[in-house]
């Protein structure tokens, strides 16, 4: 299969895998299902559960993650606290580099489970792996506290005026939030019990990729992934298995394309099989 640039296929990402050559992707940036079947039973607005959440192959969907990425490249996958030694041991058996666990500050505290006896889950959990090696670039998301020109230490560089290394931890004003609150979704009519800030992803797109370069997600929901590549002038390339909530990425993707001034097309049929 050629790999078409600013594409979203409705279908089970698993089935698309074997159709994608190998290194075909810039940047790997998912929520894969956890296999905990979410479902906040605290919201007046009920989500239905998500497709696939029972569980996928994990061992499969990291070695062809691995596969289709590209030499010298990033990757993210969102993850849980109970999920991430699972996720850690599979990501490094299909050959990642995992350099850190990102915990980014959520935009909605989370309601579920013991309410009474367990801690609010106030943050997403994010593991940063590498396929061979690629440093990061140098932007302009966030200021640097020092004045630039700074010597922190004998025998460093100068401060940047800009960051050129980030925390792990992404919490207080200056980081933007992991996920939209209720309030966005209410107010956006777009609703996902999961649902990433596409400012966020933003930031993560800008730090490991170029402009022009492919940024795959196979769970792609209702198309932050998608949105965030536009708006950082990359493109985008991958799959949702619920209908509705690929609709909503189509329009959400079309209105981001708009903003831009460019074209958006999104396949409503699979791509054709490899024989």
């Amino acid at each position: 299969m050629e790999v078409i640039s600013n594409q979203l296929y409705c279908m089970d990402c698993m089935e698309l895998f074997p159709q994608l050559p190998d290194g075909c992707v810039s940047l790997i940036l998912t929520d894969p299902p956890y296999g905990i079947r979410y479902q906040n039973n605290f919201t007046k607005c009920q989500h239905p559960p998500i497709d696939g959440d029972s569980g996928i192959d994990y061992e499969r969907f990291a070695r062809e993650s691995y596969r289709i990425l590209q030499d010298n490249a990033h990757a993210y996958f969102f993850t849980r606290f109970d999920c991430y030694p699972y996720h850690y041991d599979c990501l490094m058996q299909a050959g990642f580099s995992i350099k850190n666990c990102l915990v980014v500050e959520k935009g909605t505290i989370g309601g579920i489970g013991d309410l009474q006896g367990s801690y609010a889950n106030n943050a997403e959990w994010i593991v940063f792996c590498q396929k061979g090696r690629r440093i990061f670039n140098h932007t302009t998301l966030l200021q640097n506290k020092k004045k630039e020109g700074t010597r922190f230490n004998a025998g460093r560089e100068l401060s940047k005026k800009y960051k050129t290394r980030f925390n792990s931890c992404w919490f207080g004003k200056e980081y933007p939030k992991a996920t939209y609150n209720s309030v966005w979704q209410k107010k956006h009519q777009i609703y996902h019990p999961t649902i990433k800030n596409a400012e966020f992803l933003s930031w993560l797109i800008q730090i490991s990729s170029q402009p022009g370069e492919l940024i795959f997600d196979g769970f792609m929901g209702t198309g932050s992934t998608a949105v965030a590549a536009i708006m950082c002038n990359r493109n985008y390339f991958g799959a949702e298995i619920n209908r509705g909530y690929f609709e909503i990425a189509r329009r959400r993707i079309d209105a981001a394309t708009h903003r831009k001034g460019g074209n958006a097309y999104e396949s409503e049929k699979p791509p054709a099989p490899i024989y």
